[in-house]
């Protein structure tokens, strides 16, 4: 009983690991447009796109680490 539970608390966590690197990938995807489109970036712009870039990473890590697995249609845990 108490390993289903486990097992439960797991696969809810790894969902909400892949919901936010899906969501971090898509404003990577966004700001790598924005970031070929603009002539001069400003400290602010590439300071938020270096610490986009460090929360996916250690999120992927994370996910990486905890082995989740994920069977819909993503590219979540590929880099």
């Amino acid at each position: 009983m108490a390993m289903r539970k486990k097992n439960k608390i797991k696969e809810e966590g790894d969902q909400r690991l892949i919901a936010l690197i899906e969501k971090l990938q898509n404003q990577l995807a966004l700001q790598k447009d924005l970031d070929q489109t603009t002539l001069d970036m400003s400290d602010d712009n590439i300071i938020v796109s270096k610490i986009l870039r460090a929360k996916y990473s250690f999120l992927y890590n994370e996910a990486r680490y905890r082995h989740t697995r994920f069977s819909g249609i993503t590219n979540a845990i590929t880099q």
